[in-house]
């Protein structure tokens, strides 16, 4: 039952995405500043560490699988980049203490490189014209800063969740 809240706080989580989504893009203009909202990847790569991998890797693949069909033109684009970043997160996590601030910065880190992955591989495919300096500066600064903002108001919500939901499996195993 409680494995059944990580993903209908997942749902929950993309359908907010996406509402976010259109909602807010601006036009000047020509010029269109695209803010992208990563609150399902924020959401899997805090449960990575928080979690585990193994919970973390579920939620990768079901929810890529979902962004896919979703928004995606290439379908397996956003499951392999959310697998390949759970993976890493959780290679990471080993190594770093696991502060608030770090986590915070490889969250937004993960965030960049999901943005970089798929205008990367949008570009080589020939689906967008890719000019870097328009893309750092009217996509991924402006999303960069809206998921700064969203993590730091989705952070302490998904941290006083995992305590509620801790399973008492969880905490025999802390104990030892």
């Amino acid at each position: 039952m409680r494995t059944l809240y990580y993903f209908l706080i997942g749902i929950l989580l993309f359908y907010i995405d996406t509402a976010i989504g259109l909602v807010i893009p601006l036009h000047f203009g020509k010029i269109d500043i695209i803010f992208v909202p990563h609150l399902t990847l924020m959401y899997i790569l805090i449960m990575t560490v928080y979690r585990g991998f193994g919970v973390a890797l579920i939620l990768a693949i079901f929810f890529g699988i979902i962004t896919d069909l979703y928004f995606g033109s290439i379908y397996g684009l956003y499951m392999f980049g959310y697998i390949i970043l759970v993976v890493l997160i959780d290679k990471f996590f080993k190594v770093f203490y696991r502060d608030y601030s770090m986590l915070f910065g490889i969250v937004l880190l993960s965030t960049i490189v999901l943005e970089i992955y798929v205008v990367a591989i949008y570009g080589v495919i020939g689906f967008i014209q890719f000019n870097f300096i328009e893309f750092i500066l009217f996509r991924l600064v402006p999303t960069l800063l809206l998921n700064f903002i969203l993590l730091l108001i989705l952070f302490p919500i998904i941290i006083k969740f995992t305590k509620k939901v801790q399973n008492t499996i969880d905490s025999k195993a802390k104990r030892w």
